[in-house]
């Protein structure tokens, strides 16, 4: 797909919004320690998204979804939520955090056509893909 979203991508921007839900302030630090991952990693993968103008970071450190990381949020919320509904019975145990996991790992590689069109008629543009060039 052309936004080439991964499951790392989404799991960041599902964190940030998670934490966003309960506190006002989110900061790189309670990213890294919720995701159990180191800060440059955090600040590599929010690099990305906010090229993509899915997250704003604030001079202070504060990091917020934009209107376009919201609709992501809830879209593949959405798409992930019908994933887990439909999820095959393998035969062998998948604990629900597996499910979740291979839930995530499915929507990132689908297609996006429903995606990008929803955003267009939300946004008036095209989502951005990663290393788009930055106008003006």
């Amino acid at each position: 797909s052309v936004m080439s979203l991964t499951d790392a991508n989404l799991r960041y921007l599902f964190t940030i919004y998670e934490i966003a839900q309960t506190k006002m302030d989110v900061s790189s630090m309670e990213v890294a320690r919720a995701l159990g991952v180191t800060k440059p990693s955090v600040v590599r993968v929010l690099d990305a998204l906010m090229r993509r103008g899915l997250v704003v970071k604030e001079r202070y450190g504060k990091i917020y979804l934009t209107d376009r990381g919201v609709f992501t949020v809830r879209y593949y919320a959405a798409l992930i939520q019908t994933i887990e509904e439909q999820f095959p019975d393998f035969g062998f145990t998948v604990n629900a955090e597996q499910r979740q996991a291979a839930a995530l790992a499915m929507a990132a590689v689908l297609p996006d056509d429903a995606y990008r069109r929803q955003y267009l008629a939300l946004f008036d543009e095209e989502p951005s893909a990663e290393l788009a060039e930055t106008k003006g």
